[in-house]
This record gives structure tokens, sequence and C-alpha cells, in this order.
């Protein structure tokens, strides 16, 4: 088994387990080529990706660019040097890549945001780019909780 936390070189990366992942350049490529792979099947479903925070920042661009998407960035609420909450282009129908590995309240606070600032906006669903650490199973079952909870399908199933 890969060990995400050691580079090519035998150095160690610092940071959270999910962090490490994104932080990791051969580690983060699989991740992008297999989201680019899971996404092209629906790609014609949404015309933006929106992600938040760190991990997500460093999966997006890619997976976006790769896929002729749009991105919209969604703030946490920290100090930043823009006045806006979101930065990025109008979505119609976006989706969501996180690593979903804790309660989902960053699913629930980038749908609130985006839902606040473009009202006629829809999520079709949340991509989990982490499937091994992922809250919510890869299977029907991890699906329909994760409409129950998060109110949107989990789009990686199987």
């Amino acid at each position: 088994m890969e060990d995400v936390r050691k580079t090519t070189e035998g150095k160690y990366i610092q940071g959270a387990s999910h962090t490490c992942h994104v932080l990791n350049h051969k580690a983060r490529n699989k991740i992008i080529i297999k989201a680019v792979c899971d996404l092209r099947k629906i790609a014609d479903s949404f015309d933006s990706i929106a992600c938040c925070g760190v991990s997500g920042l460093m999966v997006v661009p890619q997976i976006a660019e790769l896929l002729n998407k749009n991105i919209v960035v969604v703030r946490k609420g920290e100090q930043c040097y823009s006045e806006f909450r979101t930065e990025g282009v109008a979505p119609f129908q976006y989706i969501i890549l996180d690593d979903l590995i804790c309660s989902g309240s960053t699913v629930k606070h980038i749908k609130r945001v985006i839902k606040d600032e473009y009202s006629r906006s829809h999520c079709v669903g949340v991509y989990c780019y982490l499937p091994n650490e992922c809250a919510y199973r890869n299977d029907e079952n991890g699906s329909k909780l994760c409409k129950r909870d998060l109110g949107v399908s989990l789009l990686n199933i199987g």
C-alpha cells in the first residue's frame, strides 16, 4: 500500500490524512484521473464544479479544466481579500466535489451559500474524491443516506 504521507524522495508530508492525499502529487494525480473518468459519464448534466477549502482547491481546477467546466469557490468565512462569498461563474446546474470525510457540513454550507447567491441554481449531486475515507459508503445505501442527510445524491456509486 502506498504511503501518501511520503514523497518519492522519502520526505514526509505534514497535514491531516485526507490533506496528505492531495498534497502528494502521485496520489493527487490518481484522484484527478479517477474523478475525470467518472464525471465524464454525466458531464452533460452540470456546467460548474463547486468546492470549498484547501483540499478541494488542490483537485478541482484540474478536473474542471479537463471537463471544460466552470469553477465556483465557496468561502468558509475565513479572512480573505474578497468581499464575495462565492467566486467564479454563476452556476446553473452544478456538482460539489468534496472529501465527505466528516459530517457533510461543507456540502451543506456550499449548497446554502450558492442558493443564497444564485437562487435559480441547482445542485446535481456530490462527488467524493476520497471514496475510501468517505463517511457515506460507495454503494446504493450510502447514496440513500447522502440524499437523506445532505439533500443530494452521491455521484460515485460503485
